[in-house]
């Protein structure tokens, strides 16, 4: 018989082992987060506007 609550609990349990492969293939696969891209560029910024200076 199906019961939702059970699937759940397996799709939680499955998210928690894919995750830190997921994120480990990404990392080394050269994808960044989108915050740390953003920061990155800022500081890109910071250090062109002083070398200008």
């Amino acid at each position: 018989m199906f019961n939702p609550l059970k699937m759940a609990g397996d799709i939680k349990g499955m998210e928690k082992m894919l995750k830190p492969a997921l994120e480990k293939f990404m990392k080394e696969s050269g994808f960044v987060k989108k915050s740390e891209l953003d920061a990155l560029e800022k500081r890109v910024h910071e250090l062109e506007r002083k070398l200008k200076d």
